[in-house]
């Protein structure tokens, strides 16, 4: 009987030892055709200048991957150059692999032989080595960029105020006056929101050509660039600050806009003038559960929204996150109480002990903390699978049962090497479940008021986590012993 099957190509950029994809294509359909293999057009997918290492990246092979679990069982066989083409993350590549043998779908690549009695041990060393190259290509362009920046030539495009040309660094005459104006500004004492009405009123853009906010300014102040210094490494790809002794500063080859005195100052004046952050009382807040409710998007709180009689997502409402979480403040409360009274009706709680461990078993532990880390990962990856199409809700809901029975084992043996080991976890449960039963009643009264019943919540609940569009509520409990 004839196959069906599926090819899917993938180049990166910057390689020049790989075939082209018109010769990766070729050679598949030359294999697919020898060995009976019915190929047809709609099923060549192909993904091009991007990276193997996260398969998530990849639109075209998250839509083959799709076509190959459906129902209908349309294709057989995914045909590949190599297998470094399908995946270069071994633990990705094991688990695609997985779900495909699951269909009955076959991976083969076509110059790499591995059929025989040894032939998925030989696969499995195959993907190893297509990891370590990866890992390794990673590190060397780490090296390289190092080695540039210690030279002090920028790694990337120059911060605005400058223009490349022909290769080398120069003064922008058309937009240098806006760091020039920012740098004036700020020393003449006025705020960095003042700086950004004033560019924005005489139409000045950023490089993006989007009207400047307060840490675009910042950004501007506090980057050496303008006084002719390069510094890198200094963030990675989240915004998140490397540690002081990672960072790289180096002479610049470029002309500074300012010296750096003047760069001190400004750094000086910052540093007097930061306001320091501090965690907002919830006593000051519109309602006792903001602070307390999460977006399941994007993990920002929710607040009570202005002019309205309702709860939303406070990066929503900034246009950063997509989803609306909007619900009213009556379904709000009414859900949170339904759900610490179904926690009482069932008797069933899962909550964690906080607790000072002993010295004698932190290191255990730290590993086991470790351990409940991964299984966060895994439970977004599984979420991820059911969200692009490749597993069902039923798939996903097994899998979300298996990883919390995963969560409950390890979260029983770091209960069972600290201090509250000294507690039947009948005892725990019970004194778990009086609490709720404490806090439901405190939150059903009318006579009391908001301040009370924010700190009633806030002694058993971390975090609720909404997600509207399956009006589900996730609470995050702890037992303070």
């Amino acid at each position: 009987m004839k196959k069906t099957g599926a090819i899917y190509i993938r180049v990166s950029t910057g390689r020049q030892e790989e075939l082209s994809p018109d010769a990766q294509l070729r050679l598949l359909k030359e294999y697919a055709e020898r060995n009976d293999i019915y190929i047809p057009s709609e099923y060549i997918f192909q993904d091009n200048g991007i990276s193997g290492r996260k398969v998530s990246k990849r639109p075209a092979f998250q839509q083959m991957i799709g076509l190959a679990k459906s129902q209908e069982h349309p294709i057989d066989v995914i045909i590949v150059w190599k297998f470094s083409r399908f995946a270069r993350n071994q633990e990705e590549s094991i688990v695609y692999k997985s779900l495909l043998r699951k269909s009955n779908v076959d991976v083969i690549s076509i110059s790499e032989n591995v059929e025989g009695d040894f032939g998925s041990l030989i696969e499995r060393i195959i993907e190893w080595m297509d990891e370590y190259y990866s890992i390794r290509l990673g590190e060397e362009v780490v090296r390289g960029m190092t080695e540039k920046a210690l030279r002090g030539q920028t790694l990337s495009a120059p911060p605005i105020g400058y223009i490349l040309q022909d290769g080398t660094i120069e003064i922008d005459s058309a937009t240098s006056v806006i760091p020039l104006t920012i740098k004036d500004m700020y020393l003449s004492g006025y705020s960095l929101r003042q700086i950004s009405d004033y560019l924005n009123e005489h139409g000045y853009r950023t490089k993006r050509g989007n009207p400047f906010d307060t840490r675009g300014i910042l950004y501007i102040i506090e980057n050496p660039f303008y006084c002719g210094i390069l510094r890198w490494n200094y963030s990675d790809r989240q915004r998140v600050l490397k540690p002081a002794d990672e960072v790289i500063y180096a002479k610049g080859t470029w002309e500074p806009l300012w010296d750096e005195e003047t760069y001190n100052k400004m750094q000086t004046l910052r540093q007097n003038t930061k306001k320091e952050f501090k965690t907002r009382d919830h006593s000051t807040t519109r309602h006792w559960l903001t602070g307390l409710v999460k977006c399941s998007t994007c993990g920002g709180n929710l607040t009570a929204a202005k002019g309205t009689n309702g709860f939303q997502c406070w990066k929503y409402a900034k246009g950063i996150c997509h989803d609306s979480h909007y619900i009213s403040v009556k379904n709000m409360e009414a859900n949170i109480i339904s759900g610490l009274e179904g926690f009482l009706d069932t008797g069933i709680v899962y909550y964690t002990v906080i607790s000072t461990e002993s010295n004698d078993n932190a290191q255990r532990i730290d590993f086991l903390q470790h351990q409940l880390n991964k299984l966060d990962q895994r439970e977004r990856r599984a979420k991820e699978a059911y969200l692009n199409g490749i597993d069902t809700i039923d798939e996903y809901k097994k899998n979300k049962l298996s990883i919390q029975d995963d969560r409950n084992t390890i979260q029983l043996e770091i209960d069972s090497l600290s201090q509250i080991k000294k507690y039947a976890k009948e005892e725990l449960d019970a004194l778990m479940l009086s609490r709720i039963q404490d806090v439901v009643t405190t939150l059903k009264d009318e006579n009391i008021g908001d301040i009370e019943k924010g700190n009633s919540i806030r002694t058993i609940v971390s975090q609720i986590v909404f997600d509207r569009q399956n009006t589900s509520f996730d609470f995050v409990l702890h037992l303070n012993i």
